[in-house]
């Protein structure tokens, strides 16, 4: 009988071949497993980062340099996230109707890319998000030409305030005031101060005392001063020159925010003449001085203290104390009474106002616009 040789080791490289294809085997399905996970990740990551991109675009333009209002070409930015960006475009679809009041349409378009992956060679990861939308300012509720929580002093028979509204012919209040320190008017003949009042009523009363007429101003300010609820174009330090920051120009036409940080407490009062004149939404915390020839064309809200000496044209409105609000102190002895002397006109004009508020506003998205299902290209 013959002796078969050499049977064994074509088994055992058999088996070896069998063993290293079924190791190669496992670590193709971990490896598929693990590229298919992180793919998931990955597409809820950029879809996370659309999202967030789509946030910004609607509330957040100035921060990210765009114009509180799109222009009527559209726009387009990009946000840089962690882990990723996102570009952010917006288009108009349908321009405002003026005289019915329907606000204009825009689509906003953000396309959240993923750039950080587990593996190598993969591309990124892109999702898509999108919603309809309109722009909304926001609304100041005015209750007169001037509404002075801590009371308001005229002096002399020159000069005017007046609410009667110089865009629609309405008219409101001139001065609002608390029962106490009220307004005080002064000088200038027959009916003194109160005669350069123009509006019905004339005076309007907001509550006893300026802590009583603060909680009937629907305006937050405790948000603006310590939590920084408004988006400035322009902020001036506690001191700072303000020839140095105001724009100039066509700059003006935007109607800038401008914020000046001298308060609410120990700051410096800060002096505005007729080289500052301007347009747009003023906001100081402290106490706001102004001379000679100054005017000014939108919204003018003062934290504590507002003296006007010269021969000012202020058109929009304007609001003084609103320090009160926050509990600060704002009697005649801590904050004084606001000064109007000389030709001092302070006129009521709701356009102006409006104008002035449109920075502040924000597009909103209409409900059940959003979407996520639609191809990235």
């Amino acid at each position: 009988m013959r002796r078969s040789t050499g049977f064994a080791l074509p088994m055992v490289i058999l088996a070896m071949f069998v063993l290293v294809g079924a190791i190669a085997a496992g670590f193709a399905m971990i490896s598929s497993e693990r590229s298919s996970d992180d793919s998931l990740i990955q597409a809820q990551a950029a879809a996370a980062l659309a999202e967030t991109g789509l946030q910004q675009g609607l509330r957040n333009r100035l921060a990210l340099g765009l114009p509180a209002v799109p222009p009527a070409s559209g726009d387009s930015t990009r946000v840089d996230l962690v882990g990723g960006y996102a570009d952010v475009v917006t288009r108009l679809m349908r321009p405002a109707v003026i005289a019915t009041g329907i606000p204009a349409l825009y689509y906003v378009r953000s396309r959240g890319v993923r750039t950080r992956a587990a593996f190598p060679g993969i591309g990124p990861a892109v999702s898509m998000a999108g919603a309809f939308a309109a722009f909304t300012a926001m609304q100041m509720d005015i209750q007169a030409s001037v509404t002075s929580i801590n009371g308001l002093r005229k002096a002399g028979g020159s000069g005017f305030v007046s609410g009667a509204d110089e865009c629609t012919g309405d008219t409101i209040a001139a001065v609002a005031v608390p029962a106490s320190p009220g307004f005080t008017a002064t000088g200038g003949g027959k009916g003194g101060g109160l005669s350069t009042l123009i509006g019905r009523p004339k005076v309007d009363t907001i509550g006893l005392t300026p802590a009583s007429a603060a909680t009937g101003i629907p305006f937050d300010w405790s948000d603006i001063v310590y939590r920084g609820a408004i988006q400035a174009t322009i902020t001036i330090p506690n001191g700072g020159n303000p020839t140095t920051y105001f724009p100039s120009g066509s700059a003006w036409d935007a109607y800038p925010t401008i914020l000046v940080r001298n308060g609410p407490t120990g700051g410096t009062a800060i002096s505005l003449g007729p080289g500052h004149s301007g347009k747009g939404l003023l906001i100081v915390f402290g106490d706001l001085v102004t001379t000679g020839n100054f005017s000014w064309d939108g919204v003018i809200i003062v934290g504590s203290q507002l003296t006007m000496r010269g021969t000012e044209d202020v058109r929009g409105a304007v609001a003084t104390g609103l320090n009160a609000k926050l509990g600060l102190p704002v009697s005649e002895s801590d904050l004084g009474i606001d000064e109007l002397a000389g030709n001092t006109k302070l006129r009521y004009n709701s356009c102006l106002v409006t104008s002035s508020m449109t920075s502040l506003g924000a597009l909103r998205a209409y409900q059940n616009t959003w979407a996520n299902n639609f191809p990235a290209y």
